[in-house]
């Protein structure tokens, strides 16, 4: 089994940063019983499923920069950034910190603050959008 570092840079990469929504990526890092909790928005397993397919129609691409991580045991931290250029070519920057909960070599839970550095009004609910 990887690390719990590793495995959330890989889910962030494969899942986040890829421009076609596609489900496997998150069965594959994701467990059924996922929970994510962004900036007070509750998102269960499906609603995240709903939450990427959204994010991949707007976005031409989405830029994921790691500033850092720290791991303990079944718990990751992560302060990273996200770039996002919608379709329209508007662009958009996030400022994430979240923690994460690995069990059993899944993700199964994210608590995450969301901050726009740049963009649009519309993209403020971004890291929680459906």
């Amino acid at each position: 089994m990887k690390n719990a570092s590793k495995l959330v840079i890989e889910a962030l990469e494969k899942v986040v940063c890829t421009s076609v929504h596609d489900e496997n990526p998150i069965a594959r890092y994701f467990d059924s019983s996922y929970q994510q909790v962004v900036d007070g928005h509750e998102l269960g397993y499906n609603d995240f499923i709903k939450h990427m397919e959204t994010l991949k129609s707007l976005a031409a691409r989405i830029n994921l920069t790691v500033r850092s991580v720290v791991s303990e045991g079944d718990t990751v931290f992560t302060h990273h950034f996200v770039e996002v250029e919608k379709l329209e070519g508007e662009k958009s920057e996030f400022e994430v910190l979240a923690r994460f909960t690995v069990l059993s070599g899944k993700i199964i839970r994210c608590e995450e603050l969301t901050r726009m550095i740049t963009g649009g009004i519309n993209d403020r609910d971004f890291g929680s959008k459906r």
